[in-house]
């Protein structure tokens, strides 16, 4: 304990990580923010050009629409991954038989491989061969559709993968949270003549209101940087309908080789992924107070 009060100590423990820290993530952020001030094709001269990237962005309709989609992406990404894996932890604390082959079973994707998630979901939104998605709509008297190329299907379609392939994350830390509660404060709560519902609301979520915190800026920020699935299911496509800022980010980099302008979408990305996260605290901390 006296070591840990030790100011010297507890920075000398920090600094390792730190340091990865700082090449890993820091560098990269600084080395994008240079870039972003730059126009350059990768091979030629670099040309200072201050800020006019961001200005370009301002008038780019595909980053503007890039931009939109992405709000939805997030909202459906983290009303999958937070409300689904809330609720599944939920109804684990219940559950007397079984319980880890449950957890196993919504887990399991989430350790698989993006690419081979993205793969099983085309398959199950194909339109022909018919998939099992469309299989289900004709089961229900619903008429087939092309999901990722329908306009208004293909953004939910793609941001569905991603919200289903890390529920699992979400429900295991959950569990942790909610079966940390002391069983002896909700017992006294039972005695008192409290329902489940009331136990839940207010016993359970504001004593794990830390945990649904570092959840929520987990899942912003995963939706954030969200790449693989979109790219590899629809390339942002149809006509843009699917284009996050990611996939434009790649796009403009090192398929246009206008790294400075891709670069300005990466700072982008940084700077939402801040700004949500200060919101999201900021939140959770008047919620506290």
């Amino acid at each position: 304990m006296k070591t840990l009060r030790d100011k010297k100590a507890v920075a000398f423990f920090l600094l390792p990580a730190l340091i990865v820290y700082t090449i890993m993530v820091m560098i990269p952020i600084a080395v994008s923010i240079y870039y972003s001030l730059i126009d350059w094709d990768g091979l030629g001269p670099k040309q200072f050009v201050g800020l006019s990237n961001f200005v370009k962005l301002l008038n780019d309709k595909i980053f503007i629409r890039s931009f939109t989609n992405n709000l939805l992406y997030i909202v459906i990404v983290m009303v999958l991954q937070l409300g689904f894996g809330f609720i599944i932890a939920v109804l684990l604390t219940y559950l007397v038989k079984g319980r880890g082959f449950i957890q196993t079973v919504y887990y399991i994707p989430s350790v698989i491989t993006v690419i081979a998630i993205a793969q099983l979901f085309t398959s199950f939104y194909s339109y022909e061969p018919i998939g099992l998605f469309n299989i289900f709509r004709k089961f229900i008297g619903l008429e087939p559709i092309a999901f990722l190329s329908d306009y208004k299907a293909a953004l939910p379609a793609v941001a569905a993968v991603e919200g289903w392939q890390y529920i699992g994350i979400y429900m295991i830390i959950f569990y942790s949270a909610l079966v940390s509660v002391s069983p002896d404060i909700l017992e006294a709560a039972r005695i008192d003549g409290a329902t489940e519902l009331q136990l839940l609301f207010r016993i359970r979520i504001p004593s794990i209101a830390n945990v649904i915190l570092l959840a929520c800026i987990l899942s912003l920020v995963g939706a954030l940087r969200g790449f693989a699935a979109p790219m590899n299911m629809t390339k942002g496509g149809p006509n843009h309908r699917s284009e996050i800022l990611a996939t434009y980010m790649y796009k403009k980099a090192f398929t246009s080789r206008d790294y400075g302008y891709g670069s300005s979408i990466a700072v982008v990305i940084v700077i939402l992924s801040v700004i949500g996260v200060l919101l999201i605290s900021r939140y959770m901390d008047r919620e506290d107070a």
